[in-house]
């Protein structure tokens, strides 16, 4: 990903140059957060483009009548706090009972509650009682 402070409308053939100089210096180092890293005085291309950030993430995504479950295995290093992080992340919509929240009203807590069970239940059954490294 490329971030510029304005809206290029079109990069010029040295723009362009530079951007990729800056791509093609970096080097594939699985044990830098990241997973890339650039050699000495290679993260940036003069003083138009600079690395500030490597994310490397890998989504999953499951699927069913009620609920998407997303879990997202990510390895990010910010070059400007000098932080990174390798982290596994879930995101759960429950698609039933944001439905039922949406419609307002006075939605009753035990059809919620059920639904809400039912979900956690599949997810407990099928991945979580196999596959321990999800807990």
């Amino acid at each position: 990903m490329v971030y510029s402070k304005r809206i290029p409308t079109a990069l010029t053939e040295n723009e362009i140059s530079d951007i990729r100089k800056l791509v093609d210096s970096a080097v594939v180092d699985p044990n830098v957060k990241g997973g890339l890293r650039w050699p000495l005085g290679k993260a940036s291309s003069g003083d138009r483009y600079t690395v500030y950030g490597v994310w490397h993430v890998i989504n999953t995504v499951y699927r069913s009548s009620t609920f998407r479950l997303k879990v997202r295995e990510v390895d990010r290093f910010d070059f400007g706090a000098g932080t990174g992080e390798a982290a596994r992340e879930v995101i759960l919509v429950l698609k039933g009972i944001s439905q039922k929240l949406e419609e307002g009203g006075e939605v009753e807590r035990s059809s919620v509650s059920d639904m809400l069970k039912d979900a956690l239940k599949i997810i407990w059954d099928h991945f979580l009682s196999a596959d321990p490294y999800l807990i």
